[in-house]
Order: C-alpha cells, then sequence, then structure tokens
C-alpha cells in the first residue's frame, strides 16, 4: 500500500478490502483452476451471484433455469420486481433445453444463467450449446459450476463468460468458511460488466476476509483428491439404491440418468 510522492499508488494497491495479498493469492490459483483471466473472491456464494445479476440494468432480460439453488432463486424474482429486470424461467436440463433456452431469448437478453449440475435434483445442462446461444445473441453465459468444482469441469473452456462458486463446499471442503467466487474468462475480464461487478464488491463490502481466503485457498489443495473420492463414494451410494423399491435415486452417473452421456462428455473427471 505504498504511496508515492504524488500520492499515487505505484504498486496498484491502496486498501485492505479490495487488494488483499492473501485474497489476490486465493483468487489468482482459483482463476488458474477454471482457466479463466480474473476472479474475485465474495463474502458469500449468494454475494458472489448477486453481484452478476446486479451489475445489469434495469429493462433487460435474464434466463434463469427452471432448478436452481433456491435462496438465488427467490432473490432474483424479488430483486428482478424492484430493479425492472424481465426473468424468463426455463427448463434447460434435458435433450431440449438448448431449444427452449432459444425460445425464450428477448431482443434485450443480457444474461444467461446455468447451473449445472443443478441443486437439487443433479440435472446437467448442455454449456457449450448455452454459450453458442449467448454468443450469437451477445449475452453474458454464467454458470454456476459448485456442484462441478473445477475439478471435474471446466465452464470457461466450453465457452462460458464468467464461473460461480459457493466456496463454502468443495471449494474450501472443511466446513469452515463461507464464501463465493466468480472467475472471468480473459473476454469477459474486460467487459464494462465486470469491472461494474468488482465494483459493487468494492463498494457494497462484499469481500471475503483474508483469513477465510487463506483457508479456501487450503482447501483448493487437496480440492481434486478430496472430489474424485467424493465422486467415487457418491457413485457406489447411487448404484446401491438404484433399484431400492422406496428410494429414487437421481444421480448423473448412472446411466439411467437422462443427463447421463452428457455429463460424461462434460465432467470427465466424475459426477459429483
Amino acid at each position: 500500500y505504498e504511496r508515492a510522492p504524488d500520492n499515487s499508488y505505484p504498486l496498484g494497491k491502496c486498501y485492505s478490502r479490495d487488494d488483499n495479498p492473501t485474497v489476490l493469492a486465493a483468487e489468482t490459483a482459483l482463476a488458474q483452476l477454471e482457466h479463466g483471466e480474473k476472479a474475485l473472491l465474495f463474502a458469500s456464494g449468494m454475494a458472489a451471484a448477486t453481484a452478476v445479476f446486479q451489475a445489469l440494468g434495469p429493462g433487460e432480460h435474464v434466463i434463469i433455469p427452471r432448478v436452481m439453488y433456491w435462496a438465488l432463486r427467490s432473490w432474483v424474482l424479488d430483486f428482478a420486481a424492484q430493479w425492472n429486470l424481465e426473468v424468463s424461467v426455463v427448463a434447460m436440463d434435458g435433450k431440449d433445453g438448448a431449444f427452449d433456452v432459444s425460445a425464450a431469448v428477448r431482443p434485450n437478453t443480457k444474461l444467461i444463467w446455468v447451473e449445472s449440475p443443478a441443486n437439487p435434483t443433479w440435472g446437467v445442462t448442455d454449456i457449450a450449446a448455452m454459450a453458442e446461444i449467448a454468443e450469437e445473441i451477445g449475452a453474458v453465459l454464467a454458470v454456476d459450476s459448485t456442484a462441478a468444482t473445477p475439478a471435474l469441469s471446466q465452464p470457461i473452456t466450453l465457452g462460458a463468460h464468467v464461473v460461480m462458486h459457493s466456496a463454502t463446499k468443495y471449494l474450501n471442503g472443511h466446513s469452515d468458511v463461507v464464501g463465493g467466487a466468480l472467475v472471468a474468462s480473459s473476454s469477459f475480464a474486460e467487459t464494462p460488466i465486470w469491472a461494474r461487478i468488482a465494483k459493487h464488491r468494492r463498494a457494497a463490502g462484499a469481500t471475503l476476509g483474508p483469513f477465510d481466503a487463506w483457508l479456501i485457498q487450503r482447501g483448493m489443495r487437496t480440492l481434486f483428491l478430496r472430489v474424485a473420492r467424493q465422486s467415487e463414494s457418491a457413485l457406489a451410494i447411487a448404484r446401491h439404491f438404484q433399484h431400492h423399491p422406496r428410494i429414487h435415486v437421481l444421480y448423473p452417473g448412472l446411466p439411467s440418468f437422462e443427463g447421463h452421456e452428457l455429463a460424461a462428455a462434460q465432467m470427465p473427471g466424475g459426477f459429483g
């Protein structure tokens, strides 16, 4: 935080809330894992996700999935009413997902929000297909990849502009942190929307504390090992109960799951 004689900051860092070196180190590591250009850590997954929607302007249109994290869905619908955002809720998973999203596109569509695998049904959305739609209409494609983690899938390599994580879950992996993250692709990191997201985080005080960032960085060191073992265990449990008369198993690793083939192609490291 050194200041020069002319009162400038020659090292580019002026305040710990937005320029803490421990937080920056964790952000750099996550950006590399996701094959992204820049990352921002937030005080929670909800803080990260809502920052994307708050970067939009009144009167713009967003498309969100029918199945998604319930708290974010509820917030988006409430925020949309107050902010004059237009919202379409679409079934994105399944073989007709791309067709249904294309049908929901409007001239003012600015954001397509994907959650894959989706909470709680574990439905899988074709990210590459959504990326083609977003590219064609000039919209942002954001993917909540909390359940997949960069150990199993990297949405940016499939065409996503920004990836969101609830770092509370797999990234941290030790149940001792609440946090969130956004990772931007190289092209999206230079856009006004990303700049507005970063400005919102700074101005709203939605940043993550240095110690929590250090704990998340600790968790990322074992991410690939943990997720591989968790995926093996989940598949074993799903196979054990798939024919139980009183249990309906929803898991992408089972061949009977509707999105199994897509999940196998999109998540080559496992099924979560």
